[in-house]
């Protein structure tokens, strides 16, 4: 066999094998593969990275800035506390780590379906019960907020909870003091 013969004998051998192969070494095949291997929201930084799921709702996750560390040991602080008192069900204490205007219009709601009985914040938590406060359960236990988004007084705070489950916190600041602006943490979904 000639030399330019074994030349395109060996090129030819070599387009084959890097055809079977393929070229990139194991790289996406498909452009669905191609949009499933970006990172979710390149820009975003920090911890509230951990809380971004593939095609879900991620508008949480990406509102306002990650606060400062001591801000998020604030709201981590008055969350902890609350979901105590929730556990124990001392609705007087809980409406204190309760934001105003959540509390007022807690209040005011239980007041228009109870036919005019409940007057307080503590009345509407008994009133609503699980219908407002759904389990009991602290399911932040011991463990941190490990992110809190916030903008204009308004603020979500994101942890892993002791039930394997993702949660959230709506929060709002006060006198700048973050305080709870939901009656029961929101469960994370897709």
């Amino acid at each position: 066999m000639g030399g330019v013969t074994k030349l395109w004998a060996g090129v030819a051998l070599g387009a084959l094998l890097l055809a079977v192969t393929g070229c990139g070494g194991g790289g996406p095949t498909s452009a669905a593969e191609t949009v499933a291997r970006r990172p979710l929201y390149p820009w975003l930084k920090g911890p509230t990275r951990q809380f971004l799921i593939r095609g879900g709702d991620d508008a949480v996750q990406t509102f306002g800035r990650e606060a400062p560390i001591g801000e998020r040991k604030q709201a981590s602080r008055v969350i902890h506390a609350w979901m105590r008192t929730r556990a124990a069900q001392a609705w007087t204490k809980d409406c204190s780590y309760l934001a105003p205007g959540y509390a007022k219009s807690l209040t005011a709601d239980a007041h228009r379906v109870s036919g005019g009985n409940v007057r307080t914040c503590p009345q509407a938590l008994a009133h609503f019960g699980h219908e407002a406060s759904g389990s009991y359960k602290n399911t932040l236990g011991g463990l941190p907020i490990v992110s809190l988004r916030i903008g204009s007084g308004l603020g979500y705070a994101q942890y892993h909870g002791n039930d394997g489950h993702d949660w959230i916190v709506p929060v709002r600041r006060q006198n700048g003091k973050w305080l709870v602006a939901n009656a029961t943490p929101v469960g994370r979904s897709s």
